[in-house]
């Protein structure tokens, strides 16, 4: 087991052991992932983004659904814009 001390500063020794294993370099992006047992810390790589692979399932029809989206936001905003000018006659 590897171990450090957080520094005055805030600042985390990552072992060279760790850092060479997960091909963390000098201005490599970390994840620290809060969990119910503590965090965990993780190289922002390839294999990082690769675990969100279909976590987003589309049907297909995302333009259409955006489309309703901002339709309907559309008729809710000039609702109350209606609204409004109503209140101050």
């Amino acid at each position: 087991m590897d171990t450090s001390s957080l520094t005055v500063k805030g600042q985390l020794l990552i072992p060279k052991r760790i850092r060479n294993k997960y091909g963390m370099v000098t201005g490599s992006k970390i994840v620290f992932e809060e969990t119910e047992d503590g965090v965990i810390i993780r190289p922002m790589n390839d294999r990082y983004f690769e675990s969100f692979k279909g976590v987003l399932k589309s049907t297909g029809k995302l333009k259409e659904e955006i489309r309703q989206m901002k339709n309907e936001e559309k008729r809710l905003e000039e609702k109350k814009i209606r609204s409004l000018s109503k209140t101050k006659k």
